[in-house]
C-alpha cells in the first residue's frame, strides 16, 4: 500500500517536471481516461500527433523513473550486521586436525 502511494507521489513530481504539452496528453489518457481521438479533437490536434505526444510523454516517465529509481546502493559502514566474510568464517567447514578426533570420525 505504501510503495503504491509513494509510486503515485512520484509520478505527479515528474509530471510536474514535463512539459505542459506532454502532460496535457499523459493526464487526459491516464487520469481522464480519454481516446486518442476524443483528446486530439479536444486539443485541436490529429489523433496521430496526439499519440505521439502521449509516446513521448511516456518515453519521458520511464527515462526520469529509472534514473531516480536506480541510484547506487552504499553499504552503511556502521552497519549492525557481522561483515559477509566473518558471517562466512563462522560457516566455514573446520578441518579434520582442527576437529577432536571423537567428533573427526563420525
Amino acid at each position: 500500500m505504501y510503495a503504491e502511494e509513494e509510486t503515485l507521489q512520484l509520478i505527479d513530481v515528474l509530471l510536474g517536471r514535463m512539459s505542459p504539452v506532454l502532460r496535457e496528453a499523459f493526464t487526459m489518457t491516464y487520469y481522464q481516461e480519454m481516446s486518442n481521438q476524443d483528446a486530439g479533437a479536444l486539443l485541436g490536434v490529429t489523433a496521430g500527433t496526439f499519440k505521439s505526444r502521449l509516446f513521448r510523454a511516456r518515453r519521458h516517465l520511464m527515462n526520469q523513473a529509472s534514473r531516480l529509481l536506480l541510484s547506487p546502493i552504499r553499504r552503511a559502514m556502521d552497519s549492525p550486521y557481522p561483515s559477509r566474510k566473518s558471517a562466512f568464517q563462522a560457516l566455514a567447514p573446520r578441518t579434520a586436525e582442527s576437529l577432536s578426533p571423537e567428533i573427526a570420525f563420525l
